[in-house]
Parts: structure tokens; C-alpha cells; sequence
């Protein structure tokens, strides 16, 4: 009699994780349809406060705790120059940091990344940007946006490029500056 009321418990509170863990992938973003656009871009020009770091991608979470740890109310922002399946881990550049402004940055905020080692630079106003949407809702939002985002943004710039679509201009950052 115990046993099976055990089993029974036991297999429901198996089944309750289980579709625990299911919503919570769901709702993480596993089936969310991904926005790819060309158009004008979400901001203007853009003043960030960033650390250049080469090494392994999965190593940026520091620079990004350290960048919100400063700034906690500015929005962050993450650069990665390379394609990590094209270049060894050890040689991966990004930049990592906070958005100052979208006009004139604060002058105080500025001189407090700068003091803890920030660099600060105004990326210039775009006139057509790629822009993909998707939502961070849970830790694990970040893990599937860039299991799905990637390689669809990598599919639709190509077909624009083969296309050869006079509308459309797609530009790739292949920056050879290292700051």
C-alpha cells in the first residue's frame, strides 16, 4: 500500500518538475518567432563606456557584471568582432560596456568608467542597420537567443548579399581597429 502511494507521489512530483521545466523553456524563448529587419536603426548615435578583452566569448559575463555594477540603471551592450567557429576561442575580440547616452553623455558618469579602466567612444549615426528581436526573459533567454538568432541573422545577410538587392544595404562591421 505505501509503495504504491510513494510511486504515485514520486511520479507526480516528476511530472510537475517536468512540466516546470518545459514552461520555463518555453517561456525562455525556445519557440518565440525572431524578428530580422533592415531598416533604420533603434538608436542614433550611441556614446558607450566599454572594456576591449580577446579571448573566449563565454569570459565576457565578468566584464558585463563589472559594466552594470557602475552603471546599474544604463543599458549594456556587448561587440564580438569574430565568428567564433572561424576563430580559435583564445583569439576572440569583444568589447564590452555600458550605453552612456544616445546624445551628450554625462560627464560625471563618463569620468567614473573612465576611472574604474573603461574606455569611452561615439559610434557615428547609420542609416541601415540588420536589427533581430528576441526576448531575455530568464538566464537561459541568452543561451537560445544565440543558439537562434546567430545563425538566422548569418542566413538572411547572405540572402541579401546573393540577392545583390539594390534596397538593401548590409554592412559587416570587419573592423581592423583594435582600440
Amino acid at each position: 500500500m505505501w509503495e504504491w502511494q510513494i510511486l504515485s507521489l514520486t511520479g507526480f512530483i516528476s511530472l510537475v518538475l517536468f512540466l516546470v521545466a518545459v514552461c520555463y523553456i518555453l517561456y525562455s524563448g525556445l519557440t518565440t518567432e525572431i524578428h530580422i529587419r533592415t531598416g533604420l536603426p533603434p538608436v542614433r548615435s550611441i556614446t558607450v563606456a566599454y572594456k576591449y578583452k580577446v579571448g573566449p566569448y563565454k569570459d565576457c559575463g565578468s566584464l558585463f557584471r563589472e559594466s552594470c555594477s557602475i552603471g546599474p540603471k544604463l543599458p549594456c551592450i556587448g561587440i564580438f568582432y569574430d565568428d567564433p567557429k572561424k576563430v580559435p576561442a583564445q583569439k576572440c575580440r569583444y568589447a564590452v560596456g555600458s550605453i552612456l547616452s544616445e546624445d551628450a553623455p554625462n560627464e560625471e558618469q563618463q569620468q567614473l568608467y573612465e576611472k574604474h579602466g573603461f574606455r569611452v567612444f561615439s559610434f557615428p549615426e547609420v542609416t541601415h542597420v540588420v536589427t533581430a528581436s528576441f526576448p531575455h526573459r530568464t538566464p537561459l533567454s541568452i543561451f537560445l537567443g544565440v543558439q537562434r538568432v546567430y545563425p538566422q541573422l548569418n542566413c538572411y545577410i547572405k540572402c541579401c548579399r546573393s540577392h545583390n538587392e539594390d534596397t538593401v544595404a548590409v554592412k559587416l562591421a570587419r573592423s581592423s581597429y583594435t582600440p
